[in-house]
């Protein structure tokens, strides 16, 4: 059975978010718990700012178990409350894949149609497949999955303009600091959502850019390529009180700019100061906002701002679900195929079993000297066979998405219980 348990910015604040946030080693961690089940055939971990998700593949005898397995992992992982449970939702089988299919889409984005959570889903995924923790259904969920991405971005126009967190976060001050352009501004991180930022501040003629990053040699790179001047993250203090904007995208686990470092300066600065935190779990405390003249946005607060830039895109979601609609059809029609494998193989077992038995009795009362050329005939009769009932089996089952019939087909070609019965 597929499913999926997950969290995301529209079942819960970000408060709760960020106690499920995984890092890359913690992912590869959680995963691996998983497989101590036997029944778990694989899974996949995304986490990004605005969702937590498992993928899993179970086998069908646990449909009904699967999401408390989930969530009891969850919670001894992550040492959280039982409590919070209301805040995850729950998806299985076809429901689970279309759900996949929308994220990896954009349209379950809080910016519709952005391209950024394609990467994560692929990093995601790269993880598992890596450490063969998926599964062959799994796998073939997720590559089905990024030709319906691909199909939704090249023929509609679901993410036409800018799309990204980094690119309405960038707005929002825009729209509440007018003369943007002359202010000074240090970027925290020089991952995809940071370099995003420090592009379309670029583009809105800012000029006096600092960027920071735990590796000082790629704040250096991403300085040197965007006209920015970069500085190693132990000085962050000494560039603070000059900042009039800090943007922070990290992977951190914890506060790089704390209420104390903020308060030191503080009472010495005349104009306000903008803090824009894009990560999850926050890099930013949340108590420097209780300081006069200063405003902390974090990533819930570009909810707002999203709604007003992207109605256009919302005329594409009926065309984007038409495109899914067909991908997760040929995967459906895929997974249903593969339940006929075990039919299959039984068919051509049995055949070539009484092919084989009708012979050896053929030739203890017949005199055929040709006992090469019968034997031929025997298997050429034999696959003719194989091919006429695999054939018809398709045919009647409708590949396999007539799932009533396949227990009658089966037992139809269970010799053994046949001869047990005295039949013939």
């Amino acid at each position: 059975m597929l499913g999926i348990t997950g969290i995301s910015y529209k079942s819960a604040p970000l408060e709760i978010r960020e106690k499920y946030s995984f890092t890359e080693e913690e992912s590869l961690h959680f995963l691996k718990q998983l497989q101590i089940d036997p029944q778990l055939k694989g899974a996949v971990l995304l986490s990004t700012c605005n969702r937590i998700e498992v993928y899993y593949h179970f086998d069908d005898t646990v449909k009904h178990d699967a999401h408390d397995t989930i969530m009891r992992n969850l919670e001894f992982f992550k040492k959280s409350d039982k409590k919070e449970r209301e805040h995850f939702y729950h998806h299985a089988s076809e429901e689970a894949t279309t759900h996949l299919f929308r994220v990896v889409s954009g349209l379950e984005s809080l910016v519709l149609g952005e391209d950024q959570v394609v990467t994560q889903v692929k990093n995601s995924f790269k993880l598992s497949l890596d450490h063969n923790l998926s599964s062959p259904v799994l796998t073939r969920m997720f590559n089905k999955a990024f030709e319906a991405g691909k199909r939704v971005r090249t023929e509609t126009v679901i993410n036409q303009g800018s799309a990204s967190i980094s690119s309405a976060a960038v707005e929002l001050l825009c729209k509440n600091i007018p003369d943007i352009a002359n202010k000074t501004i240090t970027l925290v991180g020089t991952g995809v959502m940071g370099e995003l930022a420090a592009v379309n501040l670029v583009k809105r003629n800012c000029k006096s850019i600092y960027i920071t990053n735990r590796t000082y040699s790629k704040a250096e790179e991403l300085a040197l390529k965007h006209g920015m001047k970069a500085f190693k993250i132990e000085d962050i203090e000494a560039y603070l009180p000059q900042s009039d904007i800090v943007l922070v995208a990290t992977g951190a686990q914890s506060h790089i700019i704390t209420h104390e470092m903020v308060e030191k300066f503080h009472a010495e600065r005349q104009e306000p100061q903008f803090y824009m935190d894009l990560s999850v779990p926050r890099n930013i405390s949340i108590e420097i906002s209780q300081l006069a003249g200063v405003k902390l946005y974090a990533v819930d607060d570009l909810q707002e701002i999203v709604k007003e830039t992207q109605n256009k895109r919302k005329e594409a979601i009926s065309e984007a679900m038409e495109i899914i609609g067909f991908v997760k059809e040929e995967f459906h029609d895929w997974l249903c195929a593969l339940d006929l494998t075990p039919s299959i193989l039984n068919i051509q077992k049995n055949i070539e079993a009484v092919s084989t038995s009708e012979l050896e009795g053929f030739l203890k009362v017949n005199s055929v000297g040709e006992d090469q050329m019968v034997s031929r005939f025997a298997d050429h009769i034999s696959r003719k066979y194989s091919r006429l009932f695999i054939r018809n089996l398709k045919e009647v089952t409708d590949n396999g998405k007539q799932r009533e019939y396949m227990a009658v087909i089966n037992r139809l070609f269970e010799l053994n219980k046949a001869k047990s019965n005295g039949s013939e």
